[in-house]
């Protein structure tokens, strides 16, 4: 009686999962994860899809009568604060102010295209370091789409947001352009929005006439506008202030 030897068909199921089959067996959190992604992703593309475009367009002849910035703060103050915003011609601005934000803010801003890859590379290993966000590595024209178009928050989904914007920006509007705006909409103290309530408010002048002193102490309380203001004589506007002065 002989005995024959069984072999499994090479064409039937195996009993068993293959490695590498990217369906068979494959553990419940890699499903979670890949409807995750393509969830973040769709999101994302609704996001691009929906940042302004058409605005941008109108930017390159109206001046904006608010922006987003404006609108949070008026909403923090539950309506209460006075708005102080005039729009003037970048014609009209101290050219010790126009050099000023430059120097301190984005000394690339004629050498690129929005975006200080550079920069923006650096302020992720600091944050990195430090385990939160402290540190943006924006340019001006991304500080302008922030200011025009987002709230005041800080995420790396709001960064990308900003950068999409200014890249569009920068596609649409003329640097010269994307300046004047920029000086005439950044915040500098509680309802003070432009270089030209600034001058008034803090020197009694009008923007054109801010000197090179005036100027650099001015521009020096950008990065907190709420917590410092030209006159305040604390160390921390001095000390920005000399800096951007030495090369001015």
């Amino acid at each position: 009686m002989s005995t024959e030897t069984s072999y499994p068909d090479s064409t039937s199921q195996p009993p068993f999962d293959v490695p590498g089959d990217g369906k068979a067996g494959r553990h419940p959190l890699g499903k979670l994860w890949e409807f995750a992604s393509w969830m973040a992703l769709s999101l994302l593309f609704l996001e691009y899809i929906s940042l302004p475009v058409f605005s941008l367009y109108l930017l390159k002849w109206i001046n904006p009568p608010w922006t987003s910035v404006m609108v949070q703060r008026m909403e923090e103050s539950s309506g209460t604060l006075d708005i102080k915003y005039t729009f003037v011609p970048l014609e009209k601005i101290s050219r010790h102010v126009r050099r000023a934000v430059l120097i301190a803010e984005d000394r690339k801003f004629y050498r690129h295209g929005g975006i200080d890859w550079e920069a923006m590379e650096r302020a992720w290993h600091l944050n990195v370091k430090s385990d939160r966000i402290r540190f943006g590595g924006s340019t001006i024209t991304m500080q302008l789409s922030k200011n025009l178009f987002f709230r005041l928050d800080r995420s790396y989904f709001r960064k990308a947001e900003e950068i999409i914007t200014a890249m569009r920006m920068e596609k649409v509007l003329s640097k010269k352009r994307i300046l004047e705006l920029y000086l005439n909409v950044i915040e500098f103290g509680e309802g003070i929005f432009g270089v030209e309530e600034a001058a008034r408010v803090y020197f009694g002048k009008s923007a054109s006439r801010l000197t090179r002193s005036e100027a650099a102490r001015l521009v020096a309380c950008i990065p907190s506008p709420l917590r410092h203001h030209p006159n305040d004589g604390s160390s921390w506007v001095r000390r920005r202030a000399r800096r951007i002065l030495r090369i001015l």
